[in-house]
């Protein structure tokens, strides 16, 4: 017995730093390992940072229909109650998930040319970590407007193509943690017909955007459009700038925001017919977003 328990005693101390043992090895191979590849969500809070689109899709079989308006300048006082008297622009625009990569929308604008815009919105690449992580999304987004008004112009009211704009865009975007993501959208529009002999007929603009989360609902969104100036009317316009607060509320998101742009579609305000925004020739909009989800 006297031989038995210090036998026993040295292999339980034996049998204790061999499991140490093996459960440092294990960790260390935790460590090496890398953790599966999972994609970055919820970089936005909707499919628009606030007129322009976002890095975000509408997932598989959802709908999402959003009504925006737009008010006159704030710089009307407060006889007109700053702007909200009147109504300059509405947008109604319906967004479908075709899969988790491609989305198509269908958009109109009450704006004087009385726009139709058909769209599309394709994820290439998204922000991941793990195995083969990726710092970015990558999407295309493609717009067409169709002006629908009828004008004085005979060019314009007997010529199809005459009534056709063209929006392209590439989504550069990255969540930079839980709180900030940052947006990159360089756009190239062409007019097949312009309004002056003046105007050219293609632009290029620079986007800058973002979106910083105060919390699990609420966040602080800002946009900016540097259009290129390629000729010397482009330099006598205002670049449109809009600064605004998204708040979500289960199925909703709505948004409010301040905007020198003169109307609520890319193909309108990236051509910088914008007031001053420092000057007071700004205007209050907001828009309601819903979510229908189509999938049984």
């Amino acid at each position: 017995m006297k031989i038995l328990l210090p036998l026993l005693f040295s292999i339980l101390i034996f049998c204790s730093h061999a499991s140490a043992q093996d459960d440092s090895i294990f960790h260390e191979l935790d460590l090496i390992t890398e953790p599966e590849k999972q994609d970055v969500l919820a970089a936005f809070k909707s499919t628009r940072v606030i007129l322009a689109p976002s890095i975000e899709r509408v997932q598989e079989k959802q709908l999402h229909f959003r009504v925006s308006h737009l008010f006159s300048p704030v710089s009307l006082g407060y006889k007109d109650l700053f702007g909200l008297d009147q109504l300059v622009n509405m947008n109604l625009s319906l967004e479908y998930g075709i899969n988790n990569r491609v989305q198509v929308g269908l958009a109109r604008s009450n704006k004087a040319d009385k726009t139709l815009m058909p769209n599309i919105k394709v994820s290439l690449l998204r922000q991941s970590t793990g195995k083969k992580a990726f710092p970015l999304y990558v999407s295309y987004f493609g717009n067409l407007d169709w002006k629908t008004n009828t004008y004085s112009s005979e060019a314009q009211n007997n010529y199809f193509l005459g009534r056709l704009d063209y929006v392209n865009m590439l989504l550069l975007a990255r969540k930079v943690n839980q709180k900030l993501s940052v947006q990159l959208s360089p756009a190239w529009l062409h007019r097949n017909l312009t309004d002056n002999p003046n105007e050219p007929n293609d632009l290029y603009a620079l986007g800058f955007s973002g979106r910083y989360m105060f919390n699990g609902h609420m966040s602080f969104n800002w946009e900016y459009f540097y259009t290129l100036p390629t000729s010397e009317f482009i330099q006598t316009k205002n670049n449109p700038l809009s600064l605004g607060v998204d708040i979500e509320t289960g199925g909703h998101v709505f948004q409010l925001y301040f905007s020198n742009a003169s109307a609520l579609h890319l193909g309108r305000f990236l051509r910088n017919q914008n007031g001053n925004f420092f000057d007071g020739t700004i205007q209050f909009g907001f828009s309601i977003m819903r979510e229908f989800n189509l999938n049984h």
